[in-house]
């Protein structure tokens, strides 16, 4: 069959030689089904490969289609990486059921796919409105600012419509995307140490600390794209921007919180190693949570499927303007994000080195004016103490006034040189004597 012909011929085939496959892959895996014995391991791999299987043909056949019809580049591109996290999970989360020695690694992967799962849905919205209004910064800028939810409205004030609101949700969404690989390189180098302790709540290891950070800027990511979706909600309209929020929210948040219901079946004990006698209660949670997202991997296909149909892009009066393997070559092109993760971090360490640069001057001058209340003190001040150590020598109780320390300043110094004449010795006080009589 000559390539000219429609792409989506092909991807029939590759369907059909798809689930063709799995059928042949069945067999195989009862055998080695057996050969383990049934074990518990082997058995939910086993299931949870046939999900993984029915699930891979969905995702692929939908890429496909968006790359057939690439009319609208802008926009596909940042569907098609969104699309791509069904399969990344489920074979991530297949192989660590199998492999689970190497489960922290794998499931690091994921979890960094999840943030770039948020920033390509950010930028899709943004794609979307510049295509439609042309300066979205100028268009959005006559409206009113979105107050904040609670709590941050305690803590922030609304941004003004425009650049400073486009700009911040878009520095919330990249600090996701910035942190989370971050903080899977302090686990990998900690894990190396033995200071890592992966799901133990201790503050001597590492792991309390990356879960506190990698948990605080999914929040922040997550409000910025609710944030911003409160604001463009009428203008998003048209290409049914909350189905597509719900199913990337709900893979992303489902597969955490499931994992904290796992975590708290297993500190109550309702997941205990005597049901599992040949496996740690530890290595079951890990296990169920894997083997679970495999499952729900079919189903977030198919929903990504309806969320992302191929169709809303089709335009026959403007056909793609390059082939299906150019196509796939620009589908992997991420310059992009590294232009936008170079300007926040541009911008973040230019405001920090005027942050720095604005506290050391505040605490210069701070520092100044305090020096120079020191050296240039109230005379009075001096003064004060002057009067207060004479009261004590004379039993005064009362500190006498400017005119009576003026006139009494001489005569107490005078008191002072006879009173200590008299103090002194007499051999001392008679050669001071002989000294001012002059010579015999």
């Amino acid at each position: 069959m000559a390539w000219c012909c429609p792409m989506r011929r092909w991807f029939r085939v590759l369907w059909c030689l798809m689930a063709a496959a799995i059928l042949a892959a069945l067999p195989l895996m009862i055998l080695e089904f057996k050969r383990a014995q049934f074990s518990v391991r082997y058995q939910a791999w086993f299931i949870a490969g046939i999900f993984v299987l029915l699930a891979l043909p969905v995702t692929i056949y939908e890429v496909a289609l968006h790359l057939e019809y690439y009319s609208r580049p802008h926009l596909q591109i940042h569907v098609i990486r969104i699309l791509w996290m069904v399969p990344i999970y489920a074979l991530d989360s297949w192989l660590a059921l199998r492999f689970s020695a190497s489960r922290p690694y794998l499931d690091a992967i994921r979890e960094c796919y999840e943030a770039y799962v948020l920033y390509n849905f950010y930028m899709f919205l943004i794609a979307y409105l510049e295509e439609e209004y042309g300066d979205i910064e100028a268009y959005f800028s006559t409206k009113e600012p979105i107050p904040h939810e609670w709590p941050f409205k305690y803590c922030l004030r609304p941004w003004n419509m425009g650049s400073e609101f486009f700009w911040q949700c878009k520095k919330g969404v990249l600090s996701y995307v910035i942190l989370r690989p971050l903080m899977t390189l302090v686990g990998f180098l900690t894990e190396i140490f033995g200071k890592f302790c992966d799901g133990q709540l201790r503050f001597d290891c590492a792991y309390i600390y990356t879960a506190i950070v990698n948990n605080a800027s999914q929040i922040w990511a997550l409000y910025c794209l609710v944030l911003f979706y409160k604001a463009t909600r009428e203008e998003l309209q048209p290409i049914r921007p909350l189905s597509k929020f719900v199913v990337i929210k709900a893979v992303i948040f489902f597969s955490y919180w499931q994992s904290v219901a796992i975590a708290i079946l297993v500190r109550a004990g309702v997941l205990k190693k005597q049901t599992y006698a040949t496996y740690d209660v530890d290595e079951v949670a890990g296990g169920l949570q894997e083997f679970l997202i495999c499952i729900e991997m079919f189903f977030a296909a198919l929903a990504h499927a309806y969320a992302f149909p191929p169709r809303d892009y089709r335009d026959p009066a403007a056909p793609p303007a390059h082939g299906f393997a150019h196509n796939v070559k620009h589908m992997f092109q991420v310059q992009d994000v590294v232009d936008d993760v170079q300007d926040v971090v541009d911008e973040t360490y230019q405001n920090t080195q005027e942050n720095i640069a604005h506290v050391g001057r505040k605490t210069w001058a701070t520092a100044k004016r305090t020096t120079n209340n020191i050296t240039e003190a109230p005379r009075t001040l001096l003064m004060m103490f002057g009067r207060n150590k004479r009261s004590r020598l004379h039993g005064e109780s009362s500190v006498l006034s400017d005119d009576e320390e003026s006139a009494n300043q001489r005569p107490l110094l005078q008191y002072s040189a006879s009173d200590g004449l008299q103090n002194e010795s007499p051999t001392r006080s008679g050669a001071l004597r002989r000294a001012d009589s002059g010579p015999v």
